[in-house]
């Protein structure tokens, strides 16, 4: 993985604190979707470009990727936001949620996919709003894709902003990678809402 040093720990810092209330924000849609008790922590914050996130990703498999279009925060457009699981993990996530037993359901079917695109918009629509906020602009997510694929064919789409992001419910823990996609000017901005100015282009 490249990541561009000239992002440094105290705007990481400052970062994280976003990330955190966007995911706070998150886990209280999902417990009220779902009727569980459900906490996101986030272990880990990258800003991955290059090859994209590799030590983030599993090293082998298929993932799901859930993905929406950002609007307004950019003249230029561009950004969006995914969040990424394991194949297997996220059918073992989906299947709790629905109560149901995660050994008899192994493929991603209609209700699957379903359960998948509305746990995927609640946490995208959690993170780019509390950014909006920060950026005191009106942003928007549009309509949610999910698509399944290799781990090696989606790492190079995974760039920008890298969120490790940890599910516990039903006191298990799934591991999974939000990914808020920014073009430069939209990450100077961001850094600059928050009291930074914009960062160094990468050597």
């Amino acid at each position: 993985m490249t990541t561009d040093s000239n992002v440094t720990p105290k705007q990481m810092d400052a970062i994280r604190e976003v990330v955190n209330i966007g995911a706070g924000h998150a886990a209280t849609n999902l417990s009220q979707l779902t009727g569980l008790t459900v906490m996101i922590s986030v272990p880990r914050i990258q800003w991955a470009v290059g090859n994209g996130p590799a030590d983030a990703l599993p090293p082998d498999g298929e993932l799901v990727v859930i993905t929406v279009p950002i609007t307004g925060v950019s003249e230029e457009g561009g950004e969006r936001a995914s969040l990424l699981l394991a194949k297997t993990t996220a059918l073992r996530m989906v299947a709790l949620m629905l109560r149901r037993d995660p050994s008899a359901h192994q493929e991603v079917g209609a209700l699957e996919e379903s359960a998948l695109m509305e746990m995927g918009n609640i946490v995208c629509a959690a993170y780019v709003g509390v950014l909006g906020t920060f950026l005191g602009k009106s942003v928007m997510i549009g309509t949610p894709e999910m698509g399944i694929g290799a781990t090696e064919a989606i790492r190079a789409g995974a760039q920008g902003l890298v969120i490790e992001t940890d599910f516990t419910f039903l006191d298990t823990t799934f591991e999974g990678v939000f990914v808020l996609s920014h073009t430069d000017v939209s990450f100077a901005s961001l850094l600059a809402a928050l009291g930074f100015g914009d960062p160094a282009p990468a050597s």
